[in-house]
């Protein structure tokens, strides 16, 4: 006989998610992943100025800032047909970069090593009794390195400041490129901070993730979901076309390239509904059902081609032949496999920003001067630290008429679908063991890995 297990929250993401479980002889057979945390953000937008969006859709998400003001540039700059200046590119790439990292460093040390290390005392961090097999000698390094990792975020958003004025929320990413040009000194300030940073990612979170790879090999084989998996491309490179993280797609583990209108949205087990429009596209406007039969999360679920796909970073290596997530095969999509997909990018990312901050130009031309159509729609899309983002933008008389937001959680919490289709995240936790009710800890890092 199916038990019935319900975890609400699940905290340290950056939304409280509620879980809902059918266990049978010590498994999960069935998982429902959603939010009852209402975040209609994009309906505040309607009647602003579309530049406003570059602003404010910052705040659509605790975490991944600069993806969010990249994808409602990128949206205003196909409306306007403008073309960025290699400035421009080189610095967005920048402070993308330093945010997808942060994101990294906040993931593994706030979200996850709380479930392998025990924390003293009570509250958000503390990890609960079970399953603690690290050394305490290790543990007690991960824990001066978790202190530690704060710092390190410190000196990101420091270096992001240097060229972009303040961090969080940055104020230097605009319509048509950047406000300003790095200087020589503001180039050699930053190499330096790199420096720091690039010190603690290849040294003590390198470290940190082989302590719990080695106590915990079993984690390679938990957690899998399906083998789909989506980036919309990320990090242009000198010409228009290139990209470092190309736009691909991948339908068990077989990848093609992505075509954006074959993105949509499926709002069957979301309390969302379409009022009018085409149902469906991302670009249509929606209103909330709270209570609609079937719906069970606030989460606007998107799909490819009607099938759910994993977004983040694991999606990102896998689609652009990382050769250490390669090497791994199909053991990459579990819960260690995501945790070393994001070590990967991260080490990948300080080096490709070494490499751009030695490209810039002091003094170079930072953004190309366009007007914004006064009618129109268009998308923007970036990639982000949790995962891709799209943004869907419809003016009217110079204003915004609709907007529409896809972040990482449309992804990999996107309820069910009308073809019976279960999210990444849900599909991950069918067939997990579960020790106990009382401290499910195996369901709570599959959960947390995303």
């Amino acid at each position: 006989m199916p038990e019935r297990l319900v975890i609400h929250p699940l905290n340290r993401g950056v939304r409280p998610v509620k879980l809902e479980l059918e266990t049978e002889a010590g498994r999960v057979i069935s998982a429902k992943a959603g939010t009852t945390y209402y975040w209609d953000f994009e309906n505040s937008l309607k009647g602003k100025d579309p530049l406003d969006a570059v602003q404010l859709t910052q705040r659509t998400s605790g975490l991944d800032f600069v993806s969010h003001a990249v994808a409602a540039s990128r949206a205003l700059e196909e409306l306007a047909a403008v073309k960025l200046t290699g400035t421009a590119k080189l610095t967005r790439n920048i402070f993308l970069a330093l945010d997808m990292i942060h994101g990294h460093l906040t993931h593994f040390y706030q979200n996850v090593l709380p479930d392998y290390i025990p924390f003293p005392g009570e509250g958000p961090f503390y990890g609960g009794p079970g399953d603690l097999r690290i050394s305490p000698e290790a543990r007690n390094q991960m824990l001066k390195n978790m202190w530690r990792s704060f710092e390190i975020r410190r000196l990101i958003h420091k270096m992001m400041a240097v060229a972009g004025g303040k961090a969080p929320h940055i104020f230097s990413v605009v319509f048509g490129g950047v406000t300003q040009p790095a200087t020589t000194s503001d180039i050699v300030k930053m190499s330096s901070i790199l420096k720091e940073i690039t010190l603690f990612v290849n040294n003590e979170y390198s470290h940190d993730l082989e302590n719990v790879e080695n106590a915990y090999p079993e984690y390679y084989q938990i957690g899998a979901g399906a083998g789909n998996f989506l980036a919309v491309g990320e990090f242009p490179q000198e010409k228009q076309a290139d990209f470092l993280i190309p736009a691909r797609v991948a339908v068990d583990f077989v990848p093609l390239d992505l075509e954006r209108n074959r993105i949509s949205v499926d709002y069957t087990g979301s309390w969302f509904a379409f009022p009018d429009g085409p149902e469906g596209s991302p670009a249509s406007a929606s209103t909330p059902v709270p209570g609609k039969p079937g719906g069970y999360s606030w989460v606007k679920g998107a799909v490819y081609d009607n099938r759910t796909h994993q977004v983040g970073a694991l999606a990102r290596m896998v689609l652009s032949g990382n050769p250490v997530i390669t090497r791994l095969g199909n053991r990459a999509a579990s819960v260690l496999g995501r945790y070393r997909a994001r070590l990967e990018e991260s080490k990948m990312l300080v080096n490709h920003i070494t490499g751009w901050l030695e490209q810039l130009e002091p003094g170079e031309k930072p953004a190309k001067a366009a007007e914004v159509p006064e009618e129109g729609q268009a998308a923007g899309f970036a990639e982000a630290s949790q995962g891709s983002v799209a943004h869907y933008i419809s003016l009217k008389k110079g204003k915004i008429d609709r907007y529409n937001v896809l972040d990482s959680f449309s992804w990999n919490l996107c309820p069910g679908t009308r073809g019976g289709q279960r999210g990444p995240l849900e599909e991950a936790m069918v067939g997990t063991a579960v020790a106990g009710p009382g401290v499910p800890v195996e369901v709570l890092r599959v959960a947390r890995s995303f």
